[in-house]
């Protein structure tokens, strides 16, 4: 069932962003060539001026929209009008969650991609400078593995795992923020914010806690270590910490959603 649940949000977020990623992506191949014009004369300059705010204003409204796309695909979809429909369907919260969850995941590393390709597009790199800036991001990796005997795969990978793990700690957080809000009768969309706050203020006392207990405890596992295994080890914990979170925010989340849900 939670295949069905993906093909409907799917297809939701693809009637969203079907216009603004094309969008973006051909607005950059324009601005690559009107940027040429840029000096040559008055009206050339005029053009490349208001091909560049076309396209920035396409890169903002592709941030907007997706940050727009998350918060009402949920609110709006599990808690709102359509909740009726969803919440009747023979599925499990968790399910429902999931669903949402993965595919506003999916359209924001869309989106963020869409927006670096349109970048790589609009910048006017030859062939040659591509590789040659390739050929010195090489080298440098492997300076950094010789002196510092570094694993940097293994830090590429833990940087990547880190900010999907964030986002979705991030999205989780406002589905928790959202669920709470819906249990108050009357402006739910204050209580929504107001919970949002107190989670963070929660999160920031938890996270000065526990990162004094950390530092004062765990000096010696530090010891014998050289910097890249100290930034490993940091890591790891980050996303350890953060994944937790998560699945805090998670359950929460659906434990509201199975037992305290009020549609009227």
């Amino acid at each position: 069932m939670l295949g069905k649940l993906l093909k409907y949000d799917f297809r939701s977020m693809w009637k969203q962003f079907a216009f603004i990623w094309p969008a973006a992506l051909a607005l950059a191949l324009v601005n690559r060539f009107t940027l040429t014009l840029s000096g040559d004369s008055e009206l050339g300059d005029m053009v490349a001026g208001i091909a560049g705010l076309v396209y920035a204003a396409i890169l903002i409204s592709m941030c907007v929209i997706a940050i727009i796309f998350v918060i009402q695909r949920f609110f709006k979809g599990l808690l709102g009008d359509e909740g009726y429909l969803m919440n009747t369907l023979p599925v499990k919260p968790w399910q429902l969650i999931a669903s949402k969850l993965i595919c506003a995941t999916v359209a924001t590393i869309v989106s963020i991609a869409v927006a670096l390709l349109s970048i790589f597009l609009l910048a006017p790199l030859s062939a040659v400078d591509f590789a040659d800036a390739f050929r010195e991001a090489v080298q440098v990796f492997s300076e950094l593995i010789a002196r510092y005997h570094a694993n940097v795969p293994l830090l590429i990978v833990e940087l990547v795992v880190l900010c999907l793990v964030g986002l979705l700690a991030s999205y989780l957080q406002l589905y928790l923020a959202m669920a709470i809000g819906h249990l108050f009768g009357r402006n739910r969309i204050a209580m929504s914010v107001i919970a949002y706050v107190g989670i963070n203020a929660v999160i920031s006392v938890v996270t000065t806690v526990l990162g004094s207990i950390f530092l004062q405890h765990t000096v010696w596992l530090f010891m014998g270590m050289n910097d890249w295994q100290i930034w490993h080890t940091v890591m790891v914990c980050l996303i350890l910490f953060t994944a937790v979170q998560a699945v805090v925010f998670f359950f929460i989340t659906e434990n509201i959603l199975h037992r305290h849900l009020n549609l009227e």
